[in-house]
């Protein structure tokens, strides 16, 4: 469901039955926490989260991934203009490698074009191969590096970033 009430258009099959992709609701936190304490070494504090549910700003925008009503994975972003900064984004670890983390930003994607934004970045850490496969399938590219970003172990992070969302061609990764 939209900050406006309407739902959020899911035309695609999602990858698991019952998947379906909504605004995060307070009654989410307690599994969204959970995905993050599984997800990083310096997770996220609940006040954090609840923050951004909360907060009522424009620019924050919080989806989850829904499995039989379960809240699965994530994903927190903000979009100020054209620009999108994707802050987190994370999927329970049991349901990884099944297309959820896909699914799930294919509609933050779709969302976010709709919303005009254009330039998109986002941070992950360099030993994560996984998650930067799936970036770069969408069209991210390493556009720097922010040295001894992560705190807890002092390791590099990439900067990815898509230039202009406009000319990435989302639906190729629906089904």
């Amino acid at each position: 469901m939209s900050k406006d009430g309407t739902r959020i258009e899911n035309e695609t099959a999602p990858p698991l039955t019952g998947i379906e992709i909504d605004f995060m609701r307070g009654s989410d936190l307690r599994a969204v926490m959970e995905i993050e304490r599984q997800s990083f070494s310096c997770p996220w504090s609940e006040a954090t989260f609840r923050q951004e549910i909360n907060w009522d700003n424009p620019c924050s925008h919080v989806l989850v991934a829904r499995h039989n009503q379960a809240p699965v994975a994530f994903i927190i972003f903000w979009i100020v203009e054209d620009e999108v900064h994707i802050a987190n984004f994370a999927v329970f670890p049991a349901c990884r490698r099944q297309g959820v983390g896909t699914y799930l930003l294919v509609k933050s994607l779709e969302y976010i074009r709709e919303r005009g934004g254009r330039k998109i970045f986002l941070e992950v850490r360099v030993s994560n191969i996984p998650a930067q496969n799936l970036y770069r399938k969408f069209g991210f590219k390493i556009a720097s590096i922010r040295k001894r970003y992560y705190t807890d172990n002092g390791e590099d992070a990439y900067v990815f970033c898509i230039p202009d969302l406009r000319k990435v061609q989302i639906s190729k990764w629906e089904n």
